[in-house]
């Protein structure tokens, strides 16, 4: 889909000295080289994504972690590491978690935080893989105008590419999907959707993005091309889950998961069979929490690994031998 007058974009590169348009759409003649040449811009039919065939897609790959300085996960927001997940792991998806409220996060440093998610961003379209721009909040309804004026420059800068995919509120709390969340999303959805008409925008929703039954029975509708946000963990979340969220497809609605993470320690973790399982029955896109050394049970990396991939079996800890499995063997 051509998006924007390429005359127009040729003489704005031209005068403004921007780096040459890489985007996804192929000239007649051409032949699909890379994922998002093949598939295109992602849209919502119904409960289900689908390519640019209407086919029903589903993509698998790596959330990296919180952006904030000095927290760490920071080091790994390079090309070098997304060309290695991509190439080492098969990942078709990255999402960059731009943390807002918290200290060393955007409201501290916009420049620096913004800088990090262009970095993921341009590496993805350089490699022809979707993107997440991640709004990673838990109070994204305080800082409304802040997100308004985010998500503005990153319409503006890459919303004439397929790969693009705007997350605008990763985990509310316990809050009122109707009174709250859902005016914030139309707020900041408006925005975007007057400068980018149509790239996929996915949702948050209540209860750190577990309560996907209450934006099913009060969807928005007054824009097109909505999926809504589920997160899980296999030590916490199980059965019960997968049941409301089966429940939500049914209801029309469509699912994202932008993070998850397993139990951690083991490479042998049932409930994320069954999580796997019903991604690839319902054909659930799904990105894994996370890319990072910090000495946690989610990091795909042991302490001391390089921060730019590379890795071998011996840097990978269990968490991220089981999700490498899974990513390198997803079928879309």
């Amino acid at each position: 889909m051509i998006k924007y007058n390429y005359i127009f974009l040729f003489i704005l590169i031209i005068s403004c000295g921007q780096k040459n348009d890489k985007s996804s759409n192929l000239s007649e003649g051409e032949s699909d080289t890379t994922m998002v040449q093949k598939n295109g811009l992602l849209q919502i039919a119904g409960n289900k994504i689908i390519n640019k065939h209407g086919e029903q897609v589903s993509f698998a790959g790596n959330s990296f972690f919180w952006s904030n300085d000095n927290w760490g996960g920071e080091r790994f927001y390079n090309s070098s590491t997304v060309n290695w997940l991509k190439k080492d792991w098969n990942t078709t998806i990255v999402r960059a978690a731009m943390g807002i409220e918290d200290p060393g996060g955007y409201l501290d440093n916009k420049i620096a935080n913004k800088n990090k998610i262009k970095i993921i961003v341009e590496a993805a379209i350089d490699e022809g893989i979707y993107v997440i721009i991640d709004w990673h909040s838990h109070h994204a309804e305080d800082n409304t105008q802040e997100a308004v004026l985010f998500f503005e420059e990153m319409a503006t800068l890459y919303g004439n590419y397929d790969n693009i995919i705007y997350e605008i509120y990763n985990e509310p709390l316990d809050v009122s999907w109707s009174n709250i969340i859902k005016p914030y999303a139309l707020t900041v959805i408006q925005s975007i959707r007057a400068i980018d008409p149509d790239n996929l925008i996915v949702v948050g929703t209540p209860e750190w993005s577990q309560r996907v039954d209450l934006a099913a029975a009060d969807p928005i509708i007054s824009f097109s091309n909505i999926a809504y946000t589920l997160h899980f963990y296999t030590i916490h979340h199980q059965q019960w889950l997968r049941d409301r969220a089966t429940e939500a497809l049914n209801e029309g609605i469509a699912l994202f998961v932008t993070e998850w993470g397993s139990i951690g320690y083991s490479i042998i973790d049932p409930e994320t069979d069954e999580w796997m399982l019903w991604c690839k029955t319902n054909k659930v896109s799904h990105c894994n929490w996370a890319v990072n050394d910090k000495e946690e049970e989610w990091s795909i990396v042991l302490p001391g690994a390089s921060t730019s991939g590379g890795w071998t079996d011996e840097d990978l800890t269990d968490a991220g031998k089981l999700s490498k499995n899974i990513i390198l063997n997803w079928i879309y």
